[in-house]
């Protein structure tokens, strides 16, 4: 009984926001401790009455959306079914998605997510697209790990609130890898990234970026929202703006900081360590339609019964 589900699970929620990120959650995302847990279920009843959908209910995962949509209850409920739409629309990408599978991206420093936060309480993560070997792995292996790597921030309900911000560390990166960055390659990952992810996007900084990046970023910035548009940073060789907000003692040496690169090994290890959570959470979202024939007791056999799930598999436009 999902009512009955809410209801233990609203019991055990206890808020994990100290009290002036909690302000700072009030002031920004119109989060209101006393009616919260009322959000939630208003929420929750929505999500289950969407036909085909066995989403999650628990109070941790649906206020991470809540929040990431400053708990606007429609706005809410379309990333949520978002989240679980584009699992059906892109299966190859997020079937059986875990950490484990992607530990060689983690290994090969393209991700890595610092051990502070910036100025602004922001997690901190920096991709380093020059150190994948296109000849070793598929593109899609990149978003994959962000796409982890962003979940798995966010089961810290303070980054929840602040958000996350990128330095993308653009050395290294050759013709051959801008090769694989077309149209509908960007179009599915900055979709992915704005309209699934149930995160705040603050900062986007690109630094060390080669003389042909402008052609990549005019492909992926068609497919960019306004709003992140408008906090994205072009750096160059200059440190200077990233180093007046994220301290050189939490940096890594090749973006000007005391840290050797990719040596957060404690946060690596929990992340690595975590493919249960998704394992998990991938037993939940529109229910697969079985199309083999099942035999009834008469011996006679019946198509799998699929009425009413034919809206569930509407494409997401993202």
């Amino acid at each position: 009984d999902s009512t009955l589900t809410m209801a233990s699970a609203s019991s055990s929620y206890k808020c994990t926001l100290d009290p002036e990120v909690l302000g700072k959650a009030k002031k920004e995302l119109n989060e209101e401790p006393d009616t919260r847990l009322i959000e939630v279920k208003n929420l929750a009843k929505r999500l289950e009455k969407v036909p085909g959908l066995q989403p999650r209910l628990d109070v941790s995962f649906l206020l991470k959306f809540l929040r990431a949509r400053k708990f606007d209850q429609q706005r809410t409920f379309e990333l949520v079914k978002n989240y679980y739409q584009v699992r059906v629309d892109e299966s190859e990408m997020f079937d059986d998605l875990r950490p484990s599978r992607v530990k060689h991206i983690i290994d090969a420093g393209v991700v890595e997510v610092l051990s502070g936060r910036d100025v602004n309480g922001c997690a901190v993560v920096v991709l380093r697209p020059g150190r994948w070997d296109p000849d070793r792995y598929p593109i899609t292996d990149i978003p994959k790990t962000v796409y982890l790597v962003l979940m798995f921030l966010l089961e810290d309900e303070t980054t929840q609130v602040h958000g996350v911000r990128f330095i993308n560390n653009m050395i290294g990166l050759t013709m051959k890898h801008a090769s694989h960055v077309g149209p509908s390659f960007a179009k599915k990952i900055t979709g992915v990234i704005q309209n699934v992810v149930p995160m705040r996007f603050k900062k986007l900084d690109y630094v060390n970026e080669p003389t042909f990046f402008d052609v990549i970023f005019a492909i992926v910035k068609q497919f960019m929202k306004e709003k992140l548009l408008k906090r994205i940073s072009m750096n160059g060789s200059k440190l200077e703006n990233i180093h007046a907000t994220v301290s050189p003692d939490i940096l890594p040496k090749d973006l000007g900081g005391q840290v050797e690169p990719h040596s957060n090994n404690a946060w690596m290890e929990r992340f690595l360590a975590s493919d249960q959570m998704f394992i998990e959470d991938n037993k939940y979202g529109f229910v697969k339609m079985n199309l083999k024939k099942d035999k009834k007791k008469d011996g006679k056999t019946e198509d799998a019964d699929i009425a009413g799930l034919g809206g569930t598999f509407k494409k997401l436009e993202v």
